[in-house]
């Protein structure tokens, strides 16, 4: 498909190299994994300057739409995981989010997810769930990765949900909330048992089929996180970000970092 483009004529011609580029790309005339033209191709279409070409490619590059391939070329290719929950983390930070707000979004997130998941979930995720439900009870005294397997437990339930809307959705959301659990974890010891509880709980009924006993479960989950983290001496009305472990949160960033 030939590329719709219109010379430029402008202050910032840069900026709407980018946003010719970004447009041509979610409209689908550059195809993922397509190369984008070559600078000097870009020159001649925009009739500007090969400066102009690369600033524009620079906030391409920036906003994760394009990344370099094999010889150099820029390719389109989708934003990571990690780009788009550190975008979130950035706003709901400088625009005061509180841990309230924040939960109140994750708690109907997840039971989304559970329901959704009981009518399709594999045999192999419903391995993988059981598996880390283990891992959980085998590290239960590891205040770090129960942090850790507390995030992959309800990641893995978004996967086996099949709703990229929601994977994209909750992943940012979750992985803020769940950087706040060692608040919770590290200060009440029954924390981890209670989770632990509530987990296998939500694992038996999407394993029975069960999305009701399993909506059930995980908001009960959801709603101990909000008494511990409130028992544990959390003011709920304050932001996310006086409840967040940063060491916490870069790990979490780091632990699957998947194509939206």
């Amino acid at each position: 498909m030939a590329l719709k483009l219109e010379p430029i004529i402008t202050n910032t011609s840069y900026q709407a190299v980018f946003r010719q580029l970004e447009s041509a790309i979610l409209r689908g005339d550059l195809a993922m994994g397509e190369p984008i033209p070559t600078e000097a191709g870009l020159c001649d279409m925009f009739h500007v300057k090969r400066t102009t070409v690369r600033e524009g490619i620079r906030l391409l590059e920036q906003s994760g739409l394009v990344t370099r391939g094999s010889g150099r070329r820029l390719i389109v290719s989708a934003p990571d995981a990690r780009r788009s929950s550190e975008n979130f983390i950035r706003a709901a930070t400088l625009n005061r989010v509180t841990l309230q707000d924040l939960w109140q979004v994750e708690r109907e997130l997840e039971a989304l997810a559970c329901r959704l998941a009981c009518a399709v979930i594999t045999p192999a995720q419903l391995d993988q769930l059981a598996q880390n439900i283990a891992q959980t009870k085998q590290q239960c005294h590891d205040a770090k990765a129960v942090i850790r397997l507390d995030m992959e437990f309800h990641r893995l339930i978004t996967d086996a949900a099949g709703n990229r809307a929601l994977t994209v959705a909750r992943d940012p959301l979750g992985i803020l909330l769940y950087a706040s659990t060692d608040f919770v974890v590290t200060r009440l010891e029954q924390a981890t048992a209670r989770m632990i509880t509530a987990h296998q709980r939500v694992y038996d009924a999407i394993g029975a089929n069960d999305p009701d006993q399993a909506v059930i479960w995980m908001t009960k989950h959801m709603d101990d996180f909000k008494r511990g983290c409130i028992m544990a001496g959390a003011n709920f009305n304050d932001p996310i970000a006086e409840f967040v472990d940063h060491d916490t949160l870069t790990k979490l960033l780091n632990q699957k970092t998947r194509t939206i």
